[in-house]
């Protein structure tokens, strides 16, 4: 198994409407730090809900990889799965490109 402190860290995004995130594995610039903490957030950009899915009723779910620069940047962040397919998409890249 590689070294926690060289695996990098994978962030998913889920949104249905409001904003989940789950957080996975350290940052090499974190790996002095215990083991209880873990890097948190500064500043998250809440998803717009788009008017067309609220007019139709729709609800939906995107799971979103993206990896963190040393400043803190959201960096090549990448749709994995959406439900529906298309929908919700643009709203959770915008809002996430809002993370640091």
């Amino acid at each position: 198994m590689a070294n926690p402190s060289a695996r990098s860290l994978r962030k998913l995004l889920a949104l249905t409407g409001s904003l989940a995130v789950l957080s996975t594995g350290p940052l090499a610039a974190f790996a002095d730090m215990a083991a209880t903490s873990a890097p948190k957030p500064l500043l998250r950009g809440k998803p717009a809900y788009p008017s067309a899915a609220l007019r139709r009723g729709l609800e939906g779910s995107v799971l979103l990889e993206f990896s963190i620069d040393p400043e803190g940047n959201v960096v090549a962040p990448r749709v994995i799965e959406s439900r529906p397919r298309g929908v919700f998409d643009e709203a959770a890249l915008e809002a996430l490109s809002k993370w640091k």
